[in-house]
């Protein structure tokens, strides 16, 4: 049960400002890319809150707002005033959210407001959206919303493009798991400290069909009583069972969607994680940004450990990765899992789609330079030739960048062996 809900909103607390974080490090390269397709945008957040705290902090939509009037000013000669419609999806606060709202200027159309359920709402805002890159923000304010069966509705409705950034409140549903089928976790302390998730209407789960049917169709499936079976026969410890729901959510979400990443979030600085941020798309471009944006997100809070003498709060640090059962991958670990995944390369693949497949399969495991300096190792080992075009500068020298835009590529040839 949720604490303190009536002071939900009263101050803005460390875990949304890093899910801020994360959004907003990601929205301005979206913006600016997808503008210039000339199919015009639309960015639901679809539980919006106030907008802003009591203590004056913004929460996503205002921040989101800004992103968006920024980007306007950049990318003027793609601009029409439909070219980014915003919807904000509210059922408590919608007065307090319109008044925010207000209180900024918005260089696209005016924002909508809904007072409304999202799952009452969302399918009728979609349906006509054929043709346009759509973006949902879903940071719901408890698990109940987080109905897969809208998530596969979603992928029939004709967008040019498509994308969800979802928090997962994976230890959470896990221990109402475990309550429906009456398994004890109160004496696991992967479990500890759920109550600083605040949920402003946390999912309430007995013991009744009802409530098992809601957790399968939250997760999409029954798979997560075998979970729980395999924690309360000892099989599994609670941070494994944590990490094997995760894994399964996202294989089920992979089912209608190409490209599936998350990143574990702590909530204190002593925690294992304790939810996740899942980011959906169907496009290399979405994934490989997103995957870049959370590696950043890691990188500067990394330079804050090195300032304050703080722990990171995320599950990741640059070099290496530690994962839920405090296994460290090495250099050479991941340098296994960059062989593996070239020999299943079917044709030659240029960097971006590379890397995108890559943090599909394996995760955000490292930085991207980490993976470019096992590729350049591979090709004066004779393994793979990494060509880039243009191949030279105008001297003559042989070209070393990574980055494809502005015309640059850069291909991933697998040698016979």
């Amino acid at each position: 049960m949720a604490k303190d809900q009536k002071d939900f909103f009263k101050q803005k607390n460390e875990w949304s400002e890093i899910k801020d974080r994360l959004l907003g490090g990601y929205l301005p390269q979206y913006f600016q890319k997808l503008l210039t397709s000339r199919s015009p945008i639309y960015y639901v957040d679809c539980f919006a809150g106030k907008g802003k705290f009591d203590d004056g902090k913004f929460g996503s939509p205002l921040n989101a707002l800004e992103i968006i009037n920024q980007a306007s000013r950049q990318s003027r000669q793609y601009q029409t005033r439909d070219a980014i419609q915003t919807c904000f999806i509210e059922l408590h606060h919608s007065s307090d959210l319109q008044r925010n709202l207000d209180s900024l200027p918005c260089l696209f159309s005016k924002p909508e407001v809904i007072g409304a359920k999202f799952e009452d709402t969302i399918c009728d805002k979609l349906k006509d959206k054929q043709g346009f890159n759509v973006f949902l923000y879903i940071d719901p304010y408890g698990i109940r919303a987080l109905d897969s069966q809208l998530f596969d509705e979603f992928q029939t409705y004709g967008f040019r493009s498509f994308e969800m950034l979802i928090n997962f409140n994976s230890f959470g549903f896990f221990r109402d798991a475990c309550r429906a089928m009456r398994v004890d976790v109160s004496k696991d302390e992967a479990f500890q400290g759920l109550d600083d998730l605040v949920e402003y209407e946390p999912t309430e789960v007995d013991t009744t069909n009802q409530s098992k049917d809601l957790l399968t169709r939250i997760a999409g499936g029954d798979y997560w009583k075998a979970i729980v079976q395999d924690y309360q026969d000892g099989h599994i410890n609670g941070y494994q069972a944590e990490r094997r729901l995760s894994t399964e959510y996202k294989q089920r979400l992979k089912q209608r969607y190409t490209y599936v990443l998350d990143i574990p979030i702590r909530l204190k600085q002593e925690h294992r994680p304790k939810y996740r941020m899942i980011h959906v798309c169907d496009h290399e471009d979405g994934c490989f940004l997103m995957a870049d944006n959370m590696q950043r997100r890691k990188d500067e809070l990394f330079l804050n450990i090195q300032q304050g003498g703080q722990m990171s709060i995320f599950d990741v640090v640059p070099e290496y990765t530690s994962t839920a059962e405090g296994e460290i991958l090495t250099e050479t670990d991941i340098e296994k899992m960059v062989r593996d995944h070239i020999r299943n390369m079917k044709n030659n693949t240029g960097i971006t789609v590379f890397l995108a497949q890559f943090c599909n399969e394996y995760g955000i495991v490292c930085p991207f330079s980490m993976i470019h300096t096992i590729l350049e190792r591979l090709e004066q080992q004779g393994e793979i030739e990494i060509v880039r075009n243009p191949a030279l500068t105008s001297k003559g020298a042989k070209r070393r960048f990574w980055d494809e835009k502005d015309g640059k590529t850069v291909t991933i040839r697998r040698r016979s062996q």
